[in-house]
């Protein structure tokens, strides 16, 4: 357990470098979700988008053949359905980036996980513990965050990288992953950018909360009360371009569609950008204030 290594730490008068005392509050996030069937069945649950992906990866290349003959001839025809290609990031995006189901299961594993982390430590009183055993309220962020970070990017950027290389490895040539690499590598940057950027915004949400379910419910509010939002007003007003104004979840997508190079219509790139900025700049200062040192001796 971590309490107990760090009390070891302190009797024994040990002053480890600072990623030493970091990794393994990272480690137990990270682990958190693995230690009991229900959490491996959810994070399972997380990666059926991918794997109907791959199911249409076996089918448009020829590995197997199930299903209706007119289906399996729209999926092999790509030429008809551009978002089913292969050879076009699009294909290795929308899983992640879609409403249904990427949005659904983003939430859910990101409210079970990172909304709990530092709520769940503020209600069990152990801030105390951890900043006065050697881990700054810095230190003891980027763990809790760098643990959030792997599992949800486990989602969001291991999966599409998968496919991408299964895919690469199931054409005939090497065509595919000549033709798409630099593509590919830039959506994998944009899906680090915004992963971080919604890790680090539900990690602010859990240390302003005072208690576990008070952040899961403030960050499903954020996240869906804001794509409703932008729904509404761009419905409202005829204006598409709202709601990658007003949706965090929107706007994380245009910027990544963005970075890759996809086309996209109806949207506003820099107020998409305005967004996640200006959101992640004002929950970060309001959970500065909640995590100082006299926070955790009161």
């Amino acid at each position: 357990m971590i309490h107990d290594w760090l009390a070891e730490g302190v009797r024994e008068g040990r002053r480890d470098a600072a990623w030493r005392r970091i990794w393994p509050l990272a480690d137990f996030e990270f682990r958190a979700l693995f230690r009991s069937r229900w959490g491996v069945a959810l994070f399972g649950l997380c990666l059926l988008p991918g794997l109907g992906r791959l199911v249409m990866l076996l089918i448009v290349f020829g590995v197997v053949n199930f299903g209706p003959a007119g289906l399996r001839t729209r999926l092999q025809n790509r030429a008809e359905i551009p978002g089913l290609d292969p050879w076009r990031v699009d294909f290795y995006l929308e899983p992640v980036l879609s409403v249904m189901p990427g949005l659904v299961f983003f939430l859910l594993l990101t409210s079970l996980v990172v909304a709990r982390t530092i709520a769940r430590d503020r209600m069990a009183n152990a801030l105390e513990l951890y900043w006065t055993r050697g881990i700054s309220p810095l230190g003891y962020v980027a763990g809790k965050w760098l643990g959030g970070f792997l599992l949800v990017a486990t989602v969001t950027m291991v999966v599409p990288l998968a496919l991408w290389a299964t895919a690469g490895l199931l054409a005939e040539d090497w065509t595919l992953f000549t033709d798409s690499a630099a593509s590919m590598l830039l959506a994998l940057l944009g899906l680090l950018l915004v992963t971080v950027v919604w890790t680090g915004m539900c990690l602010a949400i859990s240390a302003i909360a005072s208690a576990p379910n008070t952040a899961m419910v403030a960050w499903c509010m954020l996240l869906v009360g804001s794509s409703a939002l932008g729904v509404v007003m761009a419905n409202a007003l005829r204006e598409p371009w709202l709601r990658s104004c007003l949706s965090i979840w929107d706007a994380g997508a245009v910027v990544v569609r963005a970075v890759a190079g996809v086309p996209q219509r109806g949207v506003s790139v820099p107020g998409a950008v305005g967004t996640l900025s200006v959101t992640c700049t004002v929950l970060a200062l309001i959970a500065r204030s909640r995590l100082r040192l006299g926070e955790a001796v009161r």
